[in-house]
Order: C-alpha cells, then sequence, then structure tokens
C-alpha cells in the first residue's frame, strides 16, 4: 500500500501506448495551492499545459528536477497485456481501494469523456466499502496543474530505460502491478 499521508489530496493521469500505467501524485492540503503555484510557473510563454509527450528531452529532464524538488510522493499502478478498456478499471480500482485505507481527503481525475462513466462507477463501487472516501472531481489537464506530475511520471514509466531513473525521486518504493 502506498505511504498517502492522511488528508493528502491525489492527482491521477495515464500513459498507455503498450502497458497501462496509472500515476497517482499525493500532496499535503497544506501545500497544494503552493505547489500548483510552482508547477504553473513552469509552463514557457504561450503554454497551455505542460504535456511530456509534447516536451523535448531536455526540457523534460529540467521539468522532473522542478517536480523532484516539490516533495510529491507518486504511485505506479500498471496492467500488461490487456486492452485500455480493461486496463484502466483495473488500476483505477487498485488505486481507488488504497485510498480510502490512506484516508485520503481528495482525488483529481484527468477529464476524458470516453471513460468518465465507467470511472464514477469504479470509484462508487471501490469505496462503498468504507466510511470515509474521498471526493473526486475530473477536472481539465489544463484546468489543474498538479495532474502534470502524474502526467510526466506515467509518461517516464512507459519509456522505460534512463527515465525510470530520472523519475525515481518522485516514485513512492513499488510499481504496484495489477493482474
Amino acid at each position: 500500500m502506498p505511504n498517502y499521508a492522511p488528508r493528502s489530496h491525489v492527482f491521477v493521469d495515464e500513459s498507455k501506448s503498450n502497458d497501462y500505467y496509472i500515476a497517482a501524485s499525493a500532496v499535503a492540503p497544506n501545500d497544494v495551492n503552493e505547489t500548483r503555484k510552482s508547477v504553473r510557473g513552469l509552463m514557457l510563454p504561450r503554454q497551455k499545459r505542460l504535456h511530456f509527450k509534447d516536451e523535448k528531452d531536455s526540457r523534460r529532464k529540467q521539468v522532473l528536477k522542478s517536480f523532484s524538488d516539490l516533495g510529491v510522493e507518486v504511485s505506479i499502478y500498471v496492467a500488461s497485456g490487456l486492452k485500455d478498456k480493461e486496463a484502466r478499471p483495473l488500476c483505477l480500482s487498485a488505486l481507488a481501494k488504497d485510498l480510502p485505507r490512506c484516508e485520503v481527503d481528495r482525488l483529481y481525475l484527468e477529464q476524458d469523456a470516453s471513460t468518465l462513466v465507467i470511472d464514477k462507477k469504479v470509484l462508487r463501487n471501490a469505496f462503498a466499502e468504507y466510511p470515509h472516501s474521498p471526493s473526486y472531481i475530473f477536472p481539465s489537464a489544463s484546468e489543474e496543474p498538479l495532474l502534470w506530475i502524474a502526467d510526466a511520471v506515467a509518461w517516464c514509466h512507459q519509456r522505460r530505460g534512463p527515465w525510470i531513473q530520472r523519475v525515481a525521486p518522485l516514485v513512492d518504493s513499488r510499481v504496484r502491478k495489477i493482474t
């Protein structure tokens, strides 16, 4: 189980180009506004958001260093050998089952109209057995800069090789493989 701090806010994004990765970055509630401001400050002129797949490698390295300095911890959930529509609910369910046990307060998932109905159902089912379950919302990536950290970590794990080492300072102790 991840080490989410009680009452933390968790920001979720995925990468889905071979295996399916969900990254969940945790930020302490008292740090959310300042961390948001720091992450938003990494945008280049005329950028509406940071999207790791669109950045050059030199910029990716710079952004990862800045993210590492923020004290954010990211958990990774991965499903291999499945279609996206099967892998996403499995990863999301595993994440959702970890959150109430850790007393996470709020969950942010990047808005995706194609998965919204299923995502809500998975979360409702996963949270049903817990007396404390987090509230959850679905902002767009341009509305919520803290989703960009999860995007970067998921992208790095998807790319493998040296990118996993570069993102290691952000990631908690292990990748959770979902079967």
